[in-house]
Parts: structure tokens; sequence; C-alpha cells
């Protein structure tokens, strides 16, 4: 394990330059992000606003951002990826601020919307942008982005979870102290379009034609089942992590100290599982291990919420989201690998939009459920959804898929 880190901090050296700065755009954005959703429930619940209203704000993200993906890649071949994520950083980062800035309502919403619309492109540009810059050590590349973004982001949930008191002490009204934090949060969304400002100019080829052919035509029968089998993914998700600080503040009875101490030991199992995935993949199986990881959530989902002890609580769920973002990442390989050339740009689209779906229309229902304090439900919920993904993609993929990673590459080459 030792080795494997010492090769990975080696490689980071050998980055192309434009891998760098992205690394320290991704930095600086996910510290944002991590600030932001530590404390962005807590502020509108502290002006008095219902959480039923709160899952309202909530599912207007997701749902945006559904619609625009495709949008998004649009623009993204039309003017390249450095101008499409210097775009998306500093949209973001004022519509974090539109969400702050003000406690009307309308205000609110107008600024979740608006992360939704450019939120996805994020994820879409990402993956084109650093096959661009790298070669052999592009593995490298997409596992060290993660490490970035899970460190940063936990970071962000540490210092999110112990500003607001110490702010408080000072100004002595919670929600400013909120707003305070939030603010900064969103200028660090900002500040991550800097780094991007450096990298090399992509000139797009003015001639290409945009077109919804590689999206929609490129859809096959996998695609599809892709797609039905994310829509419970992102429930399932959505359901315990959308509202986890309210978890932890009013149903666990913790303070938003423990719940930014959570998030950063978070980062200790969910970077374990990144270096040993592939290593397990190759010996039992991609689809596997995928299967066996969702059996696992599916149970500790429900354990996050079974009791009001905030230790169990916090220990379920460390071990739901690194096993979540664990199989995940060995889901989204998985899609690839089995997916044609010709749905591939197709796959990965609809497995983001579904994905979206999920978590929108679970933003909306645990914000009732939550509204009636019902917070077991959440736990319940998330863990049917979880097994109903287990199922799907036991009975679209099980008997032709379960194989080693390693076989499944000799039939892509046979």
């Amino acid at each position: 394990m030792v080795a494997v880190i010492r090769q990975y901090l080696t490689n980071i050296k050998l980055f192309n330059r434009n891998i760098k700065l992205y690394l320290v755009a991704t930095a600086l954005i996910n510290l944002g992000f991590g600030i932001f959703y530590a404390d962005f429930n807590l502020y509108v619940l502290s002006m008095g606003m219902k959480p039923d209203f709160l899952g309202v704000i909530l599912s207007l993200a997701p749902f945006a951002e559904g619609l625009s993906s495709i949008p998004i890649g649009f623009l993204a071949e039309k003017i390249g990826f450095k101008r499409s994520l210097i775009m998306v950083y500093v949209v973001l980062g004022v519509a974090y601020f539109t969400q702050i800035i003000s406690p009307n309502p309308s205000l609110i919403m107008l600024g979740s919307f608006m992360v939704g619309l450019v939120a996805g492109g994020n994820f879409i540009i990402q993956l084109p942008f650093i096959s661009q810059f790298t070669k052999e050590d592009r593995n490298q590349a997409f596992t060290f982005t993660m490490l970035v973004y899970y460190i940063m982001y936990a970071v962000g949930g540490l210092i999110g979870g112990y500003l607001p008191s110490i702010i408080n002490s000072f100004v002595m009204n919670e929600t400013l102290s909120y707003r305070i934090i939030l603010a900064v949060s969103s200028l660090f969304v900002i500040l991550g379009a800097l780094p991007m400002w450096f990298v090399d100019e992509d000139k797009p080829d003015p001639n290409q034609k945009i077109s919804l052919d590689p999206y929609l035509k490129g859809m096959d029968a996998n695609t599809v089942k892709f797609a039905v089998t994310e829509l419970f993914v992102g429930a399932s998700l959505a359901f315990v992590v959308s509202f986890l600080n309210i978890i932890f503040v009013y149903y666990f009875h913790s303070t938003l100290e423990f719940y930014g101490t959570t998030m950063a030991v978070l980062v200790i199992p969910t970077a374990l599982f990144l270096f040993l995935g592939p290593t397990i993949a190759e010996k039992i199986g991609n689809l596997r291990t995928v299967l066996i990881s969702r059996v696992l959530t599916t149970i500790l989902a429900f354990c996050v919420v079974m009791t009001t002890n905030a230790y169990i609580g916090a220990f379920s769920f460390i071990l739901f989201r690194s096993l979540f973002g664990f199989s995940q990442s060995l889901w989204f390989s998985f899609a690839t690998s089995v997916s044609t050339r010709r749905s591939r740009m197709a796959t990965s689209t609809w497995l983001e939009i579904t994905f979206q779906i999920g978590m929108g229309v679970a933003a909306l229902v645990g914000g009732q459920l939550i509204a009636h304090e019902s917070y077991v439900m959440l736990g319940v919920i998330s863990a049917v959804s979880m097994a109903i993904c287990f199922i799907l993609t036991y009975v679209f993929f099980g008997k032709e898929h379960m194989v080693p990673l390693k076989d499944l590459r000799k039939r892509e080459t046979a």
C-alpha cells in the first residue's frame, strides 16, 4: 500500500502541466463544495423555512442538471474544454452566492436551479479534458483527481463543521454566521477558474457539427439498462446524503463539529477502497464486486438511521458512503467495458441524467419526510432503492458478465 502511494506521488511530478493546473482547480472548487454543503441546509432552516421547502430547493439542482447535461456537452464541443470549465466554475460560484445573498425564497430557488444548469459540466467535461492531456499516465490522473476531490471535500466539510460556532461567537447571529461562511465557500468555487486560465488553449474544429446522434441514436439495450438502474442509485444516495447534516443535528442531536469530523474521517476508507478496487475487481470480477458492494450498502443505508446514537450512525454512514463511491467507480468502468464504441457517449450521458433525476425525486420526497420527522424512512427508502438497484444489476448483467475484469478485457479485444 505504501509503495502504491509512493508511486502515485512520483507520477504527479510527471503529469502534464495542464493536469497539474486542473488538480489545483479541483482542490479549490471541492473545498468550496465541502464547506457549502456542510452548512447550506442548516442555513435555510435557520431562517425559519420548512424542511419540505428545503426539499424543493435541493431538488431543483439535480432536475436542472438532468436537463442541461446534453447541452453542456454541446457547449464543450463548440467552445473547447478550457473555456467551458472556466464558465462552469464562475457560474457555479455565482449561483451558490445567489442562494445565500438574500433570504428571498425565489432567489434561493433561482440559485439552486443555476447550480444544476452547469454542475453536470464538471463531470462531463472532466473525462475528455483529462484524456486529452494524458497518455500512459491516464489511470493515475483519473485516480488522483478522485483523491483530490474526496480529500478537499472532506477538508471543506471539516471547516464547515467547526467555523459556524466560532463565527457565531463574534456576530451572535446564527443565520449571519452561516451566510458569511457560505459566501466564502462560493468564492473558493469561483477561484477554481483561475488556474484554468493558464491551461493551454484547446481549439475545437470550427467545422465540427453538433449533433444529437451520439446521445440518442447511439443508445442501445445496454444504455437503457444502465440508465434505469442508475435512477435508483441516485435515489439511494440522495435520501441519506442530501439531508445528512440535518440528520446529525436534529435526529442524532450531535454537534455540527461532529458532522464535520465524520466527513473528514470518511476520506480514509474512501481512499483505501479507491486504491484497492482495481485489484479486487481483477481477482473476483468487476460486476461481482459491484453486486457485493450494493448488498452491503443496502444494509448500511438503513443502519445510518436505525438508532439515534451518533457514533453508530456516523460509522454506518462512513462505510455506506465509501462503499458507495467504491462500487460506483467500478460500475462506471464496467459500463465503459460492455458498451460499444457507438453507444459509449450515450451511456455516459444517460447515466448522469437518470442519476440526477433519482437525486431530484429523493430530495422532494425526503424534504416531506423530514417535515414529518420521519428520519427512519430516509434510511428505509434508501435501502429499498439500493436493493432494487442490486436486483436490476443482477437481472440485466449477472448471467453474461459475472467474470473477472481481466477476462472481460479479453472479450473486448477478441
